[in-house]
């Protein structure tokens, strides 16, 4: 593994939580109620430091499921008890088995449970001042119905009370954007060793709040690193999935292209973008001006002739050329043009503000064959297009869709991609050889080997006309500086979403323009600089 990829937060999947787990306990020999030790001390410690200390009179209430995560609840409790806190189980009512069974014992030295449905452990839930959530932990598949549903309405109506779940809120799926029919919605959550996925999509940010990794010192070697088991052994579990990472400033600010003393703009990279088309003149303007902000040297705009001579008057440092007899937009009869430019630029954006035109298919799809440069496509370049031309292409492209854009393409339904974000993008960047972007809160980028990167940056006020085109403009910028696809989709999305960030808290506005992002980079780079 590069190096510069232990600067990464990476994620684990159920499974590979799980053979960690496993590799802890029977590898290594290490005991089951020493990991479960460690992960309530690292709650309790969370608590006392950052709630009990100033609210040392807190009553709270630690709702204990039947599993292990129960167990880390009912061990919890003891440790806030043994400190002089006021402390209250309620548990599910149901036998524990193994560690969680012992430590259920060894609360019971401590204080009394309440089962959940009884009238007192309601009543409970309901004049906490600290709630704890350990009913459900990683794994679950089914949704939430019965008592326990219940029991998590009643956690979430308590809206006064602090709500931290512990590892994963009950109900939020470890590896997807899914809610398993009901989730406990909380303002933190401490999760053990490392993030889980489904804590960084949405809907299930809603319910995790802040995420705080504690190690508990499960050794982390990773299920590809451990030795090869038995095939025919029963315990044997193949663990196939590449890894899923979470983008940090440590990681992107090593990947921003640095100039030189003695640079010029002939070395800073020339980026050719192929945008716009009658009445979306703007996209042009806004790709082609965001690629100069993300330092480029030179931007060469090959846009319809009647936008040539009004382009200059949006963005003075952007070149136009025009193919002939390419009026309104762009036509088959129009490619070889393109391609004659594509060869002495560094890299192009393809697609922003084309339109969709019946003449435009075969343009964008020629162009998306044969260009040899580093390709960017992106919004009508998508439109435009069929998977089997993606495929076609030699050589790795970037696609930005957003959902519905890739919907179109791959013939999945909208909800079906937004609930399987992750594992529908690993699958179509293999399949198709694509870096693939796909948008969104908490955005997921896949590269052509698995592997799944999620963007942590960004803001509601990117909900914005234009957004887009900035961000194509900022991925082709480094593009043409000599990222590669990969880590130019990296770059280009961290920065495009803490350029929003830093620019809304400077303005104290949750609104802004698109071109508004031009200064929120300027912002984002001194912040990454200090």
């Amino acid at each position: 593994m590069d190096a510069s990829y232990q600067k990464l937060i990476r994620l684990a999947d159920t499974l590979s939580m799980r053979e960690m787990d496993r590799h802890a306990l029977e590898d290594l020999g290490i005991q089951g109620l020493v990991l479960m030790e460690n992960a309530a001390r690292s709650v309790a410690d969370w608590l006392t430091e950052n709630k009990l200390k100033n609210d040392p009179d807190a009553r709270i209430v630690v709702c204990c499921g039947k599993g292990n995560n129960g167990g880390d609840g009912f061990a919890i409790a003891r440790l806030l008890a043994n400190r002089g806190y006021d402390i209250h189980v309620v548990d599910a009512g149901e036998a524990k088995k193994g560690d969680a069974r012992k430590n259920q014992l060894l609360w019971e030295q401590f204080g009394e449970s309440a089962s959940f449905p009884d009238a007192n452990a309601s009543r409970l839930i309901e004049e906490a001042d600290v709630l704890i959530d350990a009913i459900f932990g990683i794994g679950i598949e089914q949704p939430i119905e019965g008592a326990y549903r219940e029991w998590i309405e009643i956690f979430n109506s308590n809206k006064t009370a602090l709500r931290v779940a512990v590892d994963i809120p009950s109900g939020v799926s470890t590896d997807e954007s899914q809610i398993l029919g009901i989730a406990a919605r909380c303002q933190h959550t401490i999760t053990f060793q490392t993030g889980k996925p489904g804590c960084y999509q949405h809907p299930g940010v809603l319910y995790s709040g802040k995420v705080h990794i504690a190690d508990i010192s499960i050794p982390e070697i990773w299920p590809e690193k451990l030795p090869a088991k038995d095939a025919d052994a029963e315990s044997s579990i193949n663990i196939s999935t590449p890894c899923t990472y979470l983008l940090t400033a440590e990681f992107v600010s090593e990947l921003i292209p640095e100039r030189l003393p003695d640079a010029h703009k002939g070395s800073s990279g020339h980026l050719l973008t192929v945008c716009g088309s009658s009445g979306m003149g703007g996209a042009a303007s806004l790709s082609s001006t965001a690629a100069l902000k993300s330092g480029v040297g030179l931007v060469s705009a090959c846009v319809p002739g009647d936008l040539r001579d009004h382009l200059p008057g949006q963005a003075a440092e952007v070149m136009t050329v025009s193919p002939h007899n390419a009026s309104e937009y762009f036509s088959e009869e129009h490619a070889d043009f393109v391609e004659q430019l594509a060869s002495v630029r560094n890299a192009v954006v393809l697609g922003c503000g084309l339109g969709v035109h019946s003449k435009t298919v075969a343009f964008v799809q020629q162009l998306t064959k044969h260009l040899q440069a580093p390709l960017l496509i992106d919004a009508d370049g998508l439109n435009n297009l069929d998977e089997s031309v993606l495929q076609e292409r030699i050589g790795t492209a970037v696609i930005t869709p957003h959902p519905r854009e890739l919907s179109r393409l791959c013939g999945q339904s909208l909800t079906e991609i937004q609930q399987n974000r992750i594992s529908t993008v690993r699958r179509l960047a293999q399949e198709w050889n694509v870096v693939l972007l796909l948008k969104g809160a908490y955005t997921v980028i896949g590269s052509p080997d698995g592997k799944i990167f999620i963007n942590p940056t960004g803001n509601s006020a990117l909900a914005t006309a234009g957004s887009g085109d900035v961000l194509s403009g900022f991925i082709g910028g480094f593009l043409a500086q000599g990222l590669s696809p990969l880590n130019a989709a990296l770059t280009g999305a961290y920065m495009h979403g803490l350029a929003a960030e830093c620019f809304t808290q400077k303005t104290k506005n949750k609104y802004m323009l698109a071109s508004d992002l031009f200064e929120g980079l300027r912002l984002a780079r001194n912040m990454l600089n200090t």
